[in-house]
């Protein structure tokens, strides 16, 4: 509970839910991955060789990470394009973390030739943990 005081000094006291703690902590999570990408991106251009720090399942995990706490579809053909990973690496990456249980592909309902990334609750589950382990100044 916190105690509120409206505009006309009136006192109230208003109870925190469960969803306000959760949204709190997954747009924390979301400026948290969008550091770190764009950490990641600087770096590798900074460097200017690519693939030189070369951590395609990090890089996939926080692609899709970002785009589903955003509410958008990642395309598998648009997945890590930024990272310069090539397309083979990319799909065996994406192999790997489908046996792992992290991420699931999905074909578009209108467009059977589209296929999307998504996290399974097990891989949202696994960023949020490294996200919050990550002492990422915010």
């Amino acid at each position: 509970m916190s105690l509120l005081v409206g505009w006309q000094g009136m006192a109230r006291l208003t109870e925190t839910t469960h969803l306000d703690v959760r949204f709190d902590m997954e747009s924390r999570y979301l400026r948290r991955a969008k550091l770190v990408y764009s950490a990641r991106r600087r770096r590798d251009a900074a460097v200017g060789i690519s693939g030189l720090f070369g951590e395609p399942a990090w890089d996939i995990l926080l692609d899709v990470y970002i785009a589903q706490k955003s509410r958008r579809e990642i395309q598998v053909s648009s997945v890590c394009i930024e990272a310069g990973v090539p397309s083979t690496t990319i799909l065996r990456w994406l192999a790997r973390l489908e046996q792992e249980g992290l991420i699931y592909r999905a074909s578009d309902n209108v467009d059977g030739r589209r296929r999307y990334v998504r996290l399974t609750e097990a891989g949202n589950a696994l960023m949020d943990r490294v996200l919050d382990a990550l002492n990422v100044c915010e």
